[in-house]
């Protein structure tokens, strides 16, 4: 909770712009000026001076080969930072030979918190400090790395090697075949080895290689065999008798038919971004390489004897799918059965993990129009079948999924098949499945994610369920109905118990509730009418706006241009000013008088993006409360008073008389006599906004 005597805009010194580092900035003997560490000085033969004057790649090599495993673990977590201090050449003629030598063929060193810094390091040096094109030197070290024990040490270095694959070209002075022939022997040998760690690693850096190939490899001799071969390589991944090769398979299976398929975005990205069935565009040669190569691959793996893998390779079902550019009859002879088995499987984990994606399976089948609503209409009813599933967290990862099932099915298929269970959903004894419920039938409501939903559809089915919820026992889920009520606030005039509960909660215990009825309320101004605001909200709104908690005070704030383009210049002044006013004047904290000068500086701001039309007498009221506070004995005070005149100043909403007659001596004065530097640099601020 925020501290209740402290303001969250509180005025802070002005910085100068940072530098952003991709690692930590030099320190420590690395850096002028400094004196090495204790325990360094320790870990090493040597004199503190002799260490201070060592070269940084002298200073790492020794620090690598003593016996502190603490220093050790130091030099490494500094391994980008040396190759920044000795430069690009040093770094691919010493830096990276060294660690070829003693890491990558040193099978001794089995410190795997080393291993792991190693893998996210190289990283670190691609391709800020080694071009991608000279990067191939470091990939005979990750291929060390892919083959180690412990798992996160070689999940560290597939994503490395995946992440320096694609840059690999262009450019490069390459001998004829390289890269293509290093990533393809590199594949071959963690597939072929003969303890399975490497063979897991292999699953995880096919779908990059092939991709690469994919798009660098047309025209060169020999690059359909090489494609071939990789294929080959996947499919006995996946047919491995160690169940951690297979279920290796199973997760990277997804990329790696993206990749087969010469898809540039995933198939979550394919069916979120609404792009229509045949999309994406998937060549004829690539698309029978998915079914006839890929497709029973998906299919044993899903009828795996270990749920790890079967799970796994069930929620590659939307990538299938979008291999075979959404065709319809395809996915239903050969996903659809697989989805039909993974939403009746016997292990709650593989419902779950096709819950958690079953919107992107869904539309990946290309079930539309009239000719496939059967198609269609089955979907809907497994979906609905994992709604009322009896694993609790089967039934919240499906309840996240309703929105998109309510934009690719329409409201039909909607009301049919998701709406009669979603009374039941909210009264789930599980908080988090009404919490999940509460937030995905908002999303219901914002067109950017579902349109298919009437205003009579919403009203029908989510009022009963939207007043249930905000009287939950749980903040956590009337905070994801109080934060997201302003994209039904049109429809507020007819939810006559939702307003009343939202009235109620104005005095919530939870300083999150009130926050978000604060920034509510002025929506409810827009449904109701002013009179209604006058009449049963001013008075919460009040009560908000002396709250003890800053970020509460601030929704008052921020609502202030919604309230003013609703009611207009003539009724802020005569109803609320008035209250401001005597508010400040009354006041004997000074956080009080920040916030109602916040106030009278938000009025002049945009609402959204539209411009309020502020009236003469409205202007004078906010600048002659301005000035007054741009006198107060608190700096702070004086501080929000010039920032507020600088917002006033670019609103074009001053004439210039104000403005030089009043606005601009005022800051200049406060400028030469002001003792706070802060001060100063806000009234230095505002009359340069004015110029």
């Amino acid at each position: 909770m925020p501290d209740p005597d402290v303001s969250s805009n509180n005025p802070a010194h002005p910085n100068p712009p940072t530098t952003r580092w991709s690692h930590a900035p030099i320190a420590g003997p690395l850096a002028s000026g400094t004196t090495p560490s204790l325990t360094l000085a320790r870990s090493l033969d040597c004199t503190t001076d002799d260490l201070s004057k060592m070269p940084p790649f002298d200073l790492f090599t020794a620090q690598l080969d003593s016996d502190s495993t603490e220093a050790r673990v130091d030099a490494m977590k500094k391994l980008a930072l040396v190759g920044d201090a000795i430069g690009t050449e040093e770094t691919l003629s010493k830096l990276i030979p060294y660690l070829t030598v003693n890491i990558a063929h040193n099978e001794k060193d089995d410190d795997d918190e080393i291993l792991l810094l190693l893998a996210g390091q190289l990283g670190l040096m691609v391709p800020g400090l080694i071009p991608g094109h000279r990067a191939m030197s470091l990939l005979p070290i990750l291929e060390r790395l892919c083959s180690i024990e412990e798992t996160v040490v070689r999940d560290k270095a597939v994503e490395t090697i995946n992440a320096i694959i694609p840059l690999l070209l262009p450019g490069g002075d390459y001998e004829p075949g390289m890269p293509f022939a290093m990533l393809l022997g590199m594949a071959k040998r963690l597939a072929g080895a003969d303890w399975f760690t490497a063979k897991v690693s292999a699953a995880g850096i096919l779908p990059a290689t092939y991709a690469f190939w994919n798009a660098h490899g047309h025209g060169l001799e020999g690059a359909d065999d090489a494609r071939r071969e990789l294929r080959v390589l996947f499919k006995d991944l996946s047919e491995d008798d160690t169940p951690m090769v297979r279920r290796s398979a199973a997760r990277h299976l997804g990329r790696f038919v993206e990749a087969v398929a010469g898809m540039t975005e995933s198939a979550e990205e394919v069916v979120r971004s609404g792009k229509p069935v045949g999309l994406p565009v998937v060549s004829e040669d690539n698309k029978r390489l998915v079914t006839f190569e890929l497709v029973p691959i998906f299919q044993a793996l899903s009828g795996d004897e270990q749920d790890s893998v079967r799970l796994l390779s069930v929620s590659c079902a939307g990538s299938l799918g979008c291999g075979m550019a959404r065709n319809a009859g395809l996915t239903a002879d050969l996903v659809l059965p697989v989805v039909r088995g993974g939403c009746a499987d016997l292990s709650w984990r593989v419902r779950h993990h096709l819950a958690k994606v079953f919107s992107t399976v869904a539309g990946s089948m290309g079930y539309v129009g009239p000719k496939y609503v059967a198609r269609q209409t089955e979907v809907f009813q497994f979906f609905s079948g994992l709604l009322q599933d009896n694993e609790a967290e089967v039934r919240a990862a499906a309840v996240e999924n309703i929105a998109r099932m309510a934009q690719l099915g329409g409201a039909e298929l909607f009301q049919t098949h998701i709406a009669p269970v979603l009374p039941t959903l909210a009264d789930d004894l599980v908080m988090e499945v009404r919490s999940k419920l509460a937030q995905t039938l908002m999303d219901c409501c914002d067109p950017s994610i579902c349109n298919t939903l009437t205003d009579d559809i919403i009203l029908e089915e989510f009022k009963p369920l939207l007043e249930n919820f905000l009287n939950d026992e749980f903040a956590e889920v009337q905070l994801h109905i109080l934060t997201k009520l302003s994209r039904v606030s049109h429809l507020l005039g007819k939810m006559d118990v939702v307003v009343n509960s939202i009235l109620q909660m104005a005095k919530a215990q939870n300083w999150r509730v009130r926050e978000a009825v604060g920034r509510l309320l002025p929506f409810l101004a827009e449904a109701r009418g002013v009179s209604f605001f006058e009449e049963h909200l001013l008075d919460p709104w009040m009560k908000i706006m002396s709250d003890q908690v800053a970020d509460v005070r601030s929704a008052c704030v921020d609502g202030m241009p919604k309230l003013l383009s609703v009611s207009g210049s003539a009724w802020i002044q005569q109803h609320i000013l008035p209250h401001y006013t005597a508010m400040y004047e009354e006041s004997t904290s000074y956080l009080t008088r920040i916030t109602v000068l916040r106030s009278y500086a938000a009025l002049a701001e945009k609402e959204g993006e539209n411009e309020n039309s502020l009236s003469v007498p409205l202007i004078e009221q906010i600048v002659n409360i301005l000035l007054k506070g741009l006198k107060d004995r608190v700096a702070n005070v004086r501080l929000i008073s010039a920032r507020g005149l600088g917002i006033v100043s670019i609103s074009g909403q001053c004439d210039a008389a104000m403005l030089n007659g009043r606005i601009v001596p005022a800051l200049t004065e406060c400028l030469m006599s002001e003792e706070d530097p802060d001060c100063k640099y806000q009234c230095q601020l505002a009359l340069e906004a004015k110029a």
